[in-house]
């Protein structure tokens, strides 16, 4: 549900105003608005709180680059006890330890980048030379090919350009040519420029060995491959040091620092004279009761006032907080990424909780499947319990621990729903265990777990199974149209609540017309509803003026046909891993005991694969059910609501984030 919410307006002398905003940020329940009024001015920064704020701010900048540094991420932990002095004391040093072992670290890899990159060129080039590069009459220029024949491309251009007066040479490397030209020191330019014009660049090495002749790189390099390393370990060992000293002090700076920031912005959202100041919030109306706690140490010098969110007039200025119990509340994760509902409307998350986890088991329905389903929650879970997020880069997916709980809750209730209808249709990685003679089908073989619903024998189940998901794209239309009847009867918007009643009769007409059709049944009550219904409809485009509604009839039709999905999407999956299992059967009664072996790694590999394939589309399918086929009718995405984002310390933040 969608959680009430109340306005606060308090009032105060103005020298409160720093105690009163800390206060407020401990219990972290008070959304702060900006209050602008022609009586009073917004709050202007004195000289020493602008630069507080500034100040506080480089703070939490250098914590954070310190952090990165070391490798680690903000936390909010024990706030530091000092000043802002104090703190811009204890974070210098450790922002510049970490800024010089980090570009340490930085220097050492490129020079071992390079060394690795350029040493055995550089080994070739310099035997080849012989210290030419240090004459004083002659000049060398190195460098590398990709391919032998472009060397074709070097002489004749360097011929070109000086006749005869060169020497050029080359030797292979594992993946390229080493070579170098010999000129005069006054063709030098000239030769260059023959070389750039044919695309040949001369090698040129950068970092320590810059302007180094070839012999000098060559023993450099060597040195340097063996120093570099052992350099580069100990200056990790010092980071990894630092970080075990630092990191505890940064967050504790970090959290402070945010915290005194986070105030002395909220200032701005203030009104307030040269005495007085006012400041205007929301909060919950269930945790009310904690504002006026907070407030009552204030009493002789704050008056305050709270009353109920108008949701008819003040709903698009109304923070919106979803409300919902334990079993219902893990589910928002999939309402809110979409939009958050207006104040005033409805919250359909107890919908996602109901049908989402039930089409997925209905579609899934594998007990074999849910075996491996349950492995993946045992792993999340490890995380939660750890206090791990669930990090998978190829993907970009970064979640807290708080979100992977309840990713875990979803995916136990789809678990849940999978294993009971796994039973329903008896099925195992596909038909393993009919196979086996565990699950049967009445009539057909013998076993000890009667199948109810075989839906892979689509001649017996089709149209029995057909008919429940069409069922279920019925009650869902209809609930939907009816929701969005009831929210615009009760906000007085006639020509919403007219246009979702013309079409819920509409569809009534269209279903008990395709239902006389299709069974070829008759009698007035059929005739007397089906042209109740269109009437509905009818009236519904007249007192809406939305004659559109008339080409849009059929597309509410296909939307309650869409939901045989459900059924489609399900056989499919199930069709596939019954040929899985029996390839796997099939092996091992052709090749005897190594059948069997073999038999099975294969089925396992092949409903692996099956399950890779088409899991994004079991998940997906459901839920988009919901998300376009329910939801577009009450028109869930047409307004959105402003999440509840309450003033609070970055420590609550952690203790509460989700």
């Amino acid at each position: 549900m969608i959680a009430p919410m109340e306005k606060l307006i308090a009032c105060g002398p103005k020298s409160r105003v720093h105690e009163l905003l800390g206060e407020l940020q401990r219990i972290g329940v008070v959304q702060i608005d900006a209050l602008r009024t022609e009586e009073l001015p917004e709050y202007a920064y004195s000289p020493e709180e602008e630069d507080a704020a500034k100040r506080w701010q480089r703070v939490v900048q250098g914590a954070e680059h310190a952090l990165a540094l070391l490798g680690s991420a903000p936390e909010a932990t024990r706030p530091f006890e000092g000043g802002l002095a104090a703190a811009e004391s204890e974070l210098e040093p450790l922002v510049h330890r970490a800024d010089v072992l980090t570009r340490e670290a930085e220097k050492l890899r490129e020079e071992i980048e390079l060394i690795d990159l350029y040493q055995q060129p550089v080994e070739t080039l310099a035997e080849m030379a012989q210290g030419l590069d240090q004459s004083r009459w002659l000049a060398v220029l190195p460098f590398l090919l990709e391919k032998e024949s472009e060397l074709e491309l070097a002489a004749e251009a360097l011929t070109e350009a000086l006749e005869e007066r060169y020497v050029l040479a080359h030797k292979p490397l594992e993946d390229r040519v080493a070579a170098l030209v010999v000129v005069l020191q006054e063709d030098l330019e000239a030769a260059r420029g023959a070389l750039s014009r044919k695309g040949i660049g001369e090698l040129r090495l950068t970092g320590p060995f810059a302007g180094l002749p070839l012999g000098e790189a060559r023993v450099r390099m060597r040195e340097r491959a063996k120093l570099a390393p052992e350099e580069l370990e100990n200056v990790h060992s010092a980071l990894t040091r630092l970080r075990k000293e630092a990191e505890a002090p940064l967050r504790s700076l970090w959290t402070r620092a945010m915290d005194e920031a986070a105030r002395l912005r909220a200032l701005l959202d203030i009104a307030a004279g040269r005495f007085g100041f006012a400041l205007f919030g929301w909060i919950p109306a269930r945790l009310k009761g904690k504002v006026e706690e907070a407030l009552a140490a204030h009493k002789e010098h704050v008056v305050y006032t709270l009353e109920p969110a108008d949701e008819h007039h003040e709903a698009d200025r109304v923070p919106v907080t979803l409300d919902n119990g334990p079993m219902v509340k893990p589910f928002q994760m999939l309402i809110e990424f979409l939009n958050i509902p207006k104040y005033g409307t409805w919250d359909p998350t107890w919908v996602v909780a109901v049908f989402f986890p039930f089409w997925f088991g209905m579609i899934v329905g594998d007990l074999g499947y849910a075996l491996l389903f349950m492995l993946i929650a045992r792993l999340l879970s490890g995380l939660v319990k750890q206090k791990k997020p669930l990090v998978i880069e190829f993907f970009g997916i970064h979640m807290k621990p708080p979100v992977v709980k309840d990713l875990v809750f979803v995916l136990n209730a789809m678990i849940f729903w999978t294993v009971v209808w796994g039973f329903i249709y008896g099925e195992f990685f596909g038909n393993f265990l009919e196979h086996l003679g565990v699950f049967y089908v009445p009539g057909h073989n013998e076993g000890l777990i009667p199948i109810a619903i075989p839906r892979a024998d689509t001649a017996a189940t089709a149209t029995m199974m057909i008919l429940i998901a069409i069922a279920f794209g019925v009650f869902q239309v209809f609930h939907g149209l009816g929701v969005r009847a009831w929210l615009s009867l009760r906000h007085g918007h006639m020509k919403h609540f007219w246009e979702a009643t013309g079409y819920l009769g509409g569809l009534v007409g269209l279903i008990v017309f395709a239902y006389t059709f299709l069974t070829g049944a008759s009698g007035g009550g059929y005739n007397l509803v089906m042209y109740a219904g269109f009437a509905v409809f009818l009236l519904g485009i007249v007192m809406s003026r939305v004659v559109l509604m008339i080409a849009e009839l059929p597309t509410q039709g296909g939307h309650i046909l869409s939901y045989i999905r459900i059924y489609a999407v399900g056989v499919a999956g199930a069709i596939m891993a019954n040929l899985a299992t029996d390839l796997g059967f099939s092996l091992a009664e052709k090749l005897g005991i190594f059948g069997v072996l073999i038999g099975l790694v294969v089925g396992l590999l092949t409903h692996l694969t099956i399950l890779a394939l088409t899991m994004m589309g079991h998940i997906l399918q459901p839920i988009r059910l919901v998300w376009v086929e329910f939801f577009t009718k009450f028109g869930f995405y047409e307004e959105s609501g402003r999440p509840y984002r309450p003033f609070k310390s970055v420590r609550n933040d952690a203790g509460t984030a989700s």
